[in-house]
């Protein structure tokens, strides 16, 4: 089947240290201290296709699923990177840092483009839980400093949530930024901006974070935080995204049950990108896609409500949206055993809300988290994902659709160069290289 261009991201894993509470006393709004922040509409947050400074990227060596480590896939992050943007690479120990350095050293990537940043963190998703620059008109740059439960797994206050939450505001101290405070659980997978006060966000992961806010408190808090001004509420991700803890998917053929090895929980960045001020990237189901099964055909009903509200969206000054669509890739199905980390994951859940119960010890069918969508913009480059490996029996049709997504990205990025990386291994921690990366103005 053909997509044409139409005009109109485990996520868990055991912690070993705690960190710093967040500090108390300050409101969702921002506290006395923060008046001055919140009247001060010149900060923003700019488009990833603006210029960059650099590129933050999450290095954890892992293996989610044996025999898939994630090491290969962050080596051609790098390399495809740093000709383009310096890479500063974020390691939680002196041992992993001098770990990645043998990696890079004996595939002969040239260091000179490339620093390190020691942190102790447990994911690799530095999007989510790492520094959000925002900037202002003489080019300063200030730190937002976010809730973190997580992705919605665990409470704030849980060990884990409050490890990762710290680390922004860490970020801050050791750049000597400023950092803003909010009350607001959010991560960056779930904001899209557009760089002139436009901003795209998922009601499902929003509110699923923030139970106890109106829509009205978090408009005033992007405005705040990030200087939107437009912000526009789709409804849903993809199923595959959706919360990896609460429902099965039908397996291979529809027989059976899978497991999704994790989730970002309805992350925007799975299914909605800007591409450019005015140009934005939205997932499609088609027709003939959604008649071959029940997650198909869910998928498309939530990505056509989407299209729906952008179709009828207007930009900052009040202008329509050039909306590209980009295919979803087929679901390809692995097998977790109990010795693999993301078996371990799965087994917190005894029994799934739509009845399942978990076959411990038995090996069981499981899912990444894929998606076209989770490519990063960077100076001159592109890095999108494709799926299709040979001599491990994946349909054509997948490695045609990973050409289809790479051709759609080409056209939408002419004067840079699209970098496709099979990104299956960090895929079964539940995100991808949108999710592991961050950029830096």
């Amino acid at each position: 089947m053909k997509h044409t261009l139409r005009t109109g991201l485990c996520l868990g894993g055991l912690i070993l240290f705690a960190a710093l509470l967040v500090p108390a006393g300050c409101a969702l709004m921002g506290d006395e201290m923060d008046k001055n922040i919140q009247n001060d509409a010149s900060w923003r947050f700019p488009g990833e296709f603006e210029e960059q400074s650099t590129v933050w990227l999450g290095w954890l060596t892992k293996e989610y699923i044996n025999g898939y480590q994630t090491d290969g896939v962050l080596l051609e992050i790098v390399r495809a990177l740093e000709p383009h943007v310096h890479v500063k690479i974020c390691v939680p120990d002196s041992t992993q840092k001098e770990h990645v350095i043998s990696v890079l050293t004996e595939h002969a990537v040239p260091p000179d483009n490339i620093s390190f940043y020691e942190k102790n963190f447990t994911m690799l998703y530095w999007r989510d839980f790492g520094p959000i620059f925002t900037v202002n008109d003489d080019g300063e740059k200030r730190i937002v400093d976010c809730g973190f439960n997580c992705w919605g797994y665990f409470a704030e206050s849980d060990v884990q949530s409050r490890m990762m939450e710290r680390i922004d505001r860490d970020v801050a101290t050791d750049m000597g930024l400023e950092s803003v405070m909010t009350r607001l659980v959010s991560e960056g997978g779930d904001r899209e901006f557009n760089g002139k006060g436009t901003l795209i966000t998922t009601e499902a992961c929003e509110f699923q974070r923030n139970s106890n806010l109106a829509r009205e408190e978090f408009e005033n808090e992007f405005g705040r935080l990030f200087g939107a001004t437009n912000i526009i509420w789709l409804k849903q991700g993809l199923v595959d995204d959706d919360r990896y803890d609460t429902t099965t998917i039908p397996g291979p053929d529809g027989v059976g049950v899978a497991y999704r090895t994790a989730a970002a929980n309805n992350h925007v960045d799975e299914y909605c990108r800007f591409v450019s001020s005015d140009t934005i990237l939205l997932a499609e189901v088609t027709e003939e896609e959604a008649a071959q099964g029940e997650v198909a055909a869910e998928n498309r009903r939530r990505m056509e409500a989407n299209y729906e509200i952008l179709k009828n969206a207007v930009d900052q000054d009040g202008k329509p949206f050039r909306i590209v669509r980009m295919p979803v890739p087929e679901m390809i199905y692995f097998t977790a055993t109990p010795e693999d980390e993301a078996y371990a994951s799965l087994t917190a859940y005894a029994k799934y809300a739509d009845g399942t119960a978990f076959p411990f010890g038995q090996p069981v069918t499981v899912v990444p988290a894929q998606s076209y969508c989770n490519f990063l913009i960077s100076n001159g480059v592109v890095l999108g994902q494709k799926y299709w490996m040979p001599d491990m029996g994946m349909p054509n049709s997948l490695k045609e659709t990973d050409l289809e997504a790479e051709r759609i990205l080409q056209s939408l990025f002419p004067d840079r160069m699209v970098v496709m990386i099979n990104t299956i291994p960090i895929n079964f921690g539940g995100g991808g290289i949108h999710c592991s990366s961050q950029q830096e103005p």
